[in-house]
């Protein structure tokens, strides 16, 4: 047994663990010891191959404590605490009575999936195991309340230890920092007979999280020892208010700096929208890790630069999700999603499994395409059973029901969520009132009021939509007047618009104009552009040239606004102001941004710009398209004069309009 342990402590890789372990295999001597067994695990979990660990924990007849307490150890340390969690719960059905370390790492788990009752439970069956005074049970049980917010639980624990050590000191005092208590945190600091670097760091994150940078500074130039933890902390203080000066200059007088260091002021300058400079610190970095090539991707992403972050992403040396994620959900976000699901199709081969956030990109690309045939595929693939326990991805898939016309269905989605939050609610509002379902979408709005929940600006945004849909319009100033009188929120300019909208449909333009007159903030192009509209319809001239000429001062390269006037002037019959605008539209050289359109067919998506002729079936499709106008044209359908609408009678002029 000596001569076998010796041999472990001389092993430094997996590859020879597992060479050694073969022979110990081979000659039957692997069982013979305990202390032999509980070596290998902990080697296994430190070389990070937890699943050797298991496989050799499985085949031990009956495992005492201390074998228990190296794999489940090992678990916690990977941060697989469900796991470490379920083997706990095993060790307990084979009445195996726990260890004070066992106890710890269980508490270690709870404290991280901030489960406080059952934290609470596994204390009381530390107490009736007789490890009332053991410190290390004691520590980890102050780290559980704190975690989990029980700050006043967490302080009678402390309060009724006999022995205390400095982590005992330590956790309350970061414990107190974390949960915005920095006042008592210093009080214990100050009370310290004994410090170190660890408490020191503690309380200027404290201090940082509080916003006070300047008494973070205070303690950090009073250390008379740091570490890199230190260091960090207090470039991460300046990083996160945005004083990246302070954190340069931090930054330049480090002695020692890491990955995380480089990483953190990447991030500042990525999070200011100063790409320059971040992609000079990372050229200079040494030593990049996968993190900090993500942090650079999703900064360009941010800033909108979609293709400088996919010439990164390409030249990665390795990826894991959390890189492919940011890339497609970048793609989606930048409302490119024809080119987040064509990278989705690169990922499917990584044999890589996703997570939340790269399902939620996936959704998303797949709701501004309006495809469910490729949507519902990658649901069933990689959702499954536990789908409806997140609620973010149950509010995006009634987002993207609704986007994809199936309403339906969304309102299926929305009825098989087990909690539902305020956006959940808001999401199945809107959905309704973008299909013109006024009626459905003001009722599901009074039953969430009915539920307690609180409605927000988006809430009342959604039941106004849908008045506005529905034409409903006492019923959307009842709304409006509720949101400002009852709930205090004040109106955004989409709220706005969409009251202006409501008034100028119903006719009431001069309520709409004065509406607009005494907004509190200056009314947005979207607020004239409704006004507009609305004189559009109703022909009032003089209103339309008010709303016209504030829009042509806020976007003045927006066609759509001289085309509205435009139209305004042609049906009052004011030929001299359609050519006024022609003018101004040749003039102001106003061009109409090239649009697309797109169609999915057995979950292929294909998508058109006019005149392309890029697509592989383009020549049978435009003959298609010459073959209808050449039906039409044998059916009677000639030009209209009066509305200047024409078929073409030629493949050109087929071309032209496609």
């Amino acid at each position: 047994m000596s001569h076998s342990l010796r041999l472990l402590n001389k092993v430094h890789s997996l590859n020879s663990l597992k060479i050694f372990h073969a022979r110990l295999l081979i000659n039957g001597s692997i069982v013979s010891s305990d202390l032999v067994l509980n070596k290998f695990l902990r080697l296994y979990v430190r070389f990070g191959s937890i699943q050797c660990a298991h496989k050799l924990f499985d085949q031990i007849p009956k495992p005492n404590a201390f074998l228990w307490t190296a794999l489940i150890h090992g678990y916690v340390e990977n941060r697989n605490y469900p796991e470490a969690l379920s083997l706990f719960s095993k060790m307990c059905e084979e009445s195996v009575l726990p260890l004070n370390f066992i106890l710890a790492s269980v508490l270690k788990s709870l404290a991280r999936l901030t489960r406080v009752k059952d934290g609470e439970a596994v204390y009381g069956l530390g107490l009736k195991c007789g490890f009332c005074f053991d410190l290390i049970v004691k520590n980890a049980v102050i780290d559980l309340f704190m975690r989990c917010g029980e700050v006043d639980f967490a302080r009678r624990v402390f309060d009724e230890m006999e022995e205390k050590d400095l982590v005992s000191w330590n956790s309350m005092i970061s414990g107190y920092g974390s949960n915005h208590q920095v006042d008592l945190a210093r009080k214990l600091f100050d009370e310290m007979l004994e410090r170190n670097v660890i408490s020191w760091t503690s309380m200027i994150q404290g201090y940082a999280k509080a916003g006070d940078i300047e008494e973070a500074r205070v303690l950090f130039d009073r250390m008379t020892t740091k570490d890199l933890a230190s260091w960090n902390v207090m470039v991460s203080a300046y990083v996160d208010v945005e004083d990246l000066d302070s954190a340069w200059s931090i930054f330049e007088e480090m002695p020692v700096r890491n990955a995380g260091t480089w990483n953190l002021m990447i991030a500042g300058y990525c999070k200011a929208g100063e790409m320059a400079v971040a992609k000079d610190l990372f050229e200079e970095m040494p030593g990049k890790n996968v993190a900090s090539w993500t942090i650079m991707i999703d900064g360009y992403v941010k800033a909108g630069d979609v293709g400088s972050a996919r010439c990164l992403f390409d030249q990665m040396p390795e990826k894991n999700l959390i890189s492919w994620s940011t890339m497609i959900g970048g793609y989606a976000r930048n409302g490119r999603p024809c080119d987040a699901l064509e990278l989705y199709k690169q990922f499917k081969k990584q044999g890589i499994k996703p997570d939340e956030t790269f399902v939620l990109g996936i959704i998303s690309a797949c709701s501004q395409l309006g495809i469910l045939d490729a949507a519902e595929l990658i649901i069933h693939n990689f959702t499954g059973p536990p789908l409806f326990s997140s609620l973010r991805i149950v509010t995006s898939l009634i987002d993207m029901y609704a986007k994809c016309g199936n309403v339906d269905r969304a309102l299926q989605v929305f009825k098989m969520a087990y909690q539902k939050d305020l956006y959940c609610w808001s999401t199945m509002i809107t959905a309704f009132a973008n299909h013109g379902m006024a009626q459905d979408a003001i009722s599901l709005f009074e039953e969430m009021q009915r539920t307690n929940i609180k409605p927000d600006g988006v809430a009342f945004l959604g039941v106004l939509t849908a008045c506005n849909h529905g034409g409903l319009l006492s019923e959307g100033r009842r709304y409006f007047k509720q949101m400002l009188e009852e709930y205090r929120i004040q109106p955004s300019e989409k709220h706005y618009a969409c009251i202006v909208d409501l008034l100028g449909r119903a006719g009431c333009l001069e309520e709409a104009y004065n509406l607009i007159r005494n907004m509190p903030v200056l009314p947005s192009a979207a607020v004239w552009r409704a006004l507009l509209a609305a004189c559009r319809i109703h022909c009032n001239v003089q209103l339309a040239e008010i709303a016209a000429n504030e829009l042509f001062k806020i976007e003045p390269e927006n066609i759509g606004n001289y085309i509205l006037l435009s139209n305004t002037y042609a049906a009052a019959r004011m030929w001299n102001g359609v050519s006024r605008m022609r003018e101004m539209i040749r003039k102001n050289q106003v061009r109409k941004n090239r649009a697309s359109s797109w169609i999915e067919l057995g979950s292929v998506v294909h998508e058109f710009v006019t005149g392309d002729a890029l697509h592989l079936d383009s020549e049978g499709i435009y003959f298609a398209l010459y073959l209808i106008s050449e039906e039409m044209k044998l059916l009677g359908f000639v030009r209209d004069s009066k509305r200047e609408q024409y078929c073409p009678t030629r493949l050109s002029e087929v071309y032209q309009y496609t």
